[in-house]
């Protein structure tokens, strides 16, 4: 769990992709990550594992929660990164990160507001009917390039995209197995998430689906 208090300013909901026909189309478009930029990332890395690797979340209340506790979507942006399994550069994942300040430091350019409903559309989206890998980080916060003491911000990662819904419309099913792999049951049923990113109680927390 991660408590959200007045000393979280920022929260980012980073997604990998690995098909860039889904990317948002109303995201911010960065250069392509180079090298000499990937090396200072990782070597910038700083955060502590708040919640670890867990696969088949849903964040399909995430979005409205975030809102009623105080924060505020600030700005969007999609970035090719370099693939960490092939440090050559030679083969690239869709990094897109949605940024969320606190209410009392919202500051939103002119830019953005003219698109912030769009992508807010457009997120709510990816949220909805998606499964992910979801992992959290607490990290320093920075403000203009200098840390501020005492404060910090949240990197929610969501990776392995599964949808849980065809490109008709059409729930996609799954097969039950029992614990020897075979198969359980008449016909497959509706892919379903096993745990749903909350806040709950001013904390960001994994529960268990029912």
């Amino acid at each position: 769990m991660i408590a959200l208090d007045s000393s979280v300013r920022l929260i980012a909901l980073q997604f990998s992709f690995s098909n860039p026909d889904a990317i948002p189309a109303s995201v911010k478009r960065l250069d392509r990550e180079t090298l000499e930029e990937r090396n200072e990332r990782k070597n910038h890395s700083s955060g502590i594992v708040v919640i670890e690797p867990t696969e088949n979340c849903s964040l399909v209340d995430f979005l409205d929660e975030l809102k009623s506790t105080g924060y505020e979507m600030v700005d969007a942006l999609y970035k090719e990164r370099i693939d960490p399994k092939d440090p050559r550069g030679r083969r690239m994942y869709h990094m897109v990160r949605f940024l969320f300040a606190r209410r009392e430091f919202v500051d939103l350019s002119e830019e953005f507001k003219a698109v912030r409903d769009i992508i807010s559309r457009e997120l709510r989206g990816i949220c909805e009917v998606v499964m992910w890998r979801v992992r959290a980080f607490l990290n320093p916060f920075y403000k203009d390039g200098e840390e501020v003491i005492g404060h910090y911000a949240i990197s929610v990662n969501l990776e392995s995209r599964k949808p849980l819904f065809c490109p008709d419309g059409q729930p996609v099913t799954v097969w039950q197995k029992d614990e020897k792999g075979n198969r359980v049951g008449n016909a497959p049923l509706p892919l379903k998430p096993d745990y749903c990113l909350r806040i709950k109680e001013n904390t960001v927390q994994l529960t268990v689906q029912s």
